[in-house]
């Protein structure tokens, strides 16, 4: 028998996400690039597009990074003019609660008798992974902007500012991979809770098992407000 099915992912977040996800990916990619151009992977790219890399390299990164700014532009819209969205941006807003979830799975972690906590929508840990990426969206994008357009922003910010805005989108480009690469990938890959892999972003629900496992205290809430209504919360139209 089929397990009931809840809804995580909507399809425009999942789109939203897929975006992000092959955006983000195309400037890691091209802008460690420029930075190594000696580096073994590179050198493939030479050998499939010839002399000519380097300059595509760098209309690609542009043309990624308008994508990544477009779908964040529309992400804004989406979290202020939809009820989804603005409920979205309140389940992923920092709690007293999260406090709470953090010492519970602490001692769940270091004690074998301790329970497994409940957890809400969204653990401190997502919260956490989703501000970042706010904050670096932010960051790269107006230090990228700066670079792209060197001309008009060199006499405002002058040299030294100019290094600066350089700096910072290198180190926050190194923070953001590390952070996708060794945080992010292993809780939707690597954790032996969803091993081999979590695929409620590419399918957009998660079985009723999963939300007892990963997600209880929000199975509670949906269960306590589906008194009278058997199909709240379940795998509801997109």
């Amino acid at each position: 028998m089929e397990q009931e099915k809840y809804l995580r992912m909507s399809k425009n977040e999942r789109i939203q996400h897929f975006l992000l996800l092959t955006t983000f990916t195309t400037l890691v990619i091209t802008g460690f690039m420029l930075k190594y151009p000696e580096a073994f992977w590179v050198k493939w790219f030479v050998a499939i597009f010839g002399t000519h890399t380097f300059a595509l390299r760098g209309i690609v990164h542009r043309i990624a990074a308008v994508g990544m700014i477009a779908d964040s532009v529309y992400h804004v819209f989406y979290v202020i003019f939809t009820a989804r969205g603005r409920q979205l941006v309140k389940d992923l807003w920092f709690y007293k609660s999260d406090i709470t979830d953090i010492t519970s799975s602490v001692k769940y972690l270091v004690s074998k008798s301790a329970p497994r906590p409940k957890l809400g929508r969204f653990s401190y840990i997502e919260k956490a992974e989703y501000w970042a990426v706010v904050w670096g969206t932010v960051v790269m994008g107006a230090t990228g902007a700066a670079l792209w357009f060197n001309n008009t922003f060199l006499p405002l910010l002058g040299m030294g500012g100019m290094n600066v805005a350089t700096a910072i989108h290198w180190y926050e480009a190194i923070l953001a991979s590390l952070a996708i690469l060794v945080w992010h990938f292993y809780f939707i890959f690597l954790n032996p809770d969803v091993f081999p892999m979590n695929k409620a972003w590419f399918t957009g629900y998660l079985t009723r098992q999963q939300m007892e496992h990963e997600h209880a205290r929000e199975l509670e809430e949906i269960e306590s407000r589906s008194t009278g209504d058997s199909t709240a919360g379940k795998a509801p139209a997109e």
